[in-house]
């Protein structure tokens, strides 16, 4: 799985954006990240910012878009400047130089994880089927008192492990050009919808 900045602004991202922050205005940002800034740390990355220059924190959604498979949205914060101006001060994965995103006003950061926003790009099982592992997974690594860890969370193995593995057998299902009717990625000779596709399904429900 490849996710990276959308070039432009397609009619998924709009459907997504629409659904996150209904009437949102997406801007691209340039990445300046700061020298002792975290991957994956916007809001801690963002506090450290205040308390050096002041400023403030706005919340909203960083764009993704896996290319032909899904767009997603996640949770982010940016660093506002005195003088009003938005900078994107967390390093990416990557090595991407712009993210896409979209201001919310209405979020704050609670210091409890919010799930990623995904819309699929086709009509597909495996897609389809990809996005309720990667809920699935968040849903157990904050069920109950995990939601307000920080940091490593223990899972049990039996809770998080057939998840993974799911996750895990459909990115790759689906980063080999497969789609739903084509033969499952095991080997049966069986379509995927006929294959893992039905066995999954009770693993998302857990």
């Amino acid at each position: 799985m490849k996710t990276t900045t959308p070039s432009h602004i397609t009619r998924h991202i709009q459907q997504l954006i629409e659904k996150v922050v209904p009437g949102g205005s997406p801007v691209y940002l340039t990445v300046q990240p700061e020298a002792d800034a975290v991957v994956n740390e916007c809001f801690l990355n963002v506090e450290a910012r205040i308390a050096r220059a002041g400023g403030h924190m706005l919340c909203g959604w960083q764009i993704w878009e896996w290319p032909h498979v899904m767009v997603e949205a996640e949770f982010h914060a940016v660093w506002v400047s005195s003088e009003g101006q938005f900078v994107e001060i967390t390093p990416k994965p990557q090595g991407e130089a712009t993210i896409l995103f979209v201001p919310d006003v209405r979020r704050t950061y609670a210091g409890v994880a919010v799930d990623n926003v995904r819309l699929p790009m086709r009509d597909d099982l495996l897609v389809r089927h990809f996005i309720k592992a990667s809920e699935a997974i968040v849903q157990v690594m904050n069920r109950g008192e995990r939601a307000s860890q920080y940091g490593h969370v223990s899972v049990p193995a039996h809770e998080i492990e057939p998840l993974m593995m799911a996750q895990s057998f459909l990115g790759h299902s689906i980063s080999s050009g497969l789609r739903d009717h084509d033969p499952c990625l095991c080997g049966s000779g069986s379509k995927y919808k006929r294959c893992h596709g039905r066995s999954f399904e009770p693993v998302f429900g857990q």
